[in-house]
């Protein structure tokens, strides 16, 4: 399970994925505001993960 969350904020950090997530939504027909409301909350969450799990090279 750590190394699923460990990917996703790999991933949450690169901000062309936020933009392929973006174009997805308006693709599916999510309004752009709401496509801005979810950026915006999976950047918080994925801030606050990233305060909490270790760096990978980090020693344990």
């Amino acid at each position: 399970m750590n190394q699923i969350l460990e990917y996703a904020i790999g991933r949450a950090r690169h901000p062309s994925a936020w933009a392929g997530l973006a174009a997805l939504g308006v693709l599916v027909g999510v309004s752009p505001e709401k496509v801005n409301l979810l950026v915006q909350v999976g950047t918080y969450v994925a801030g606050v993960a990233a305060v909490f799990l270790p760096s990978p090279n980090t020693p344990k």
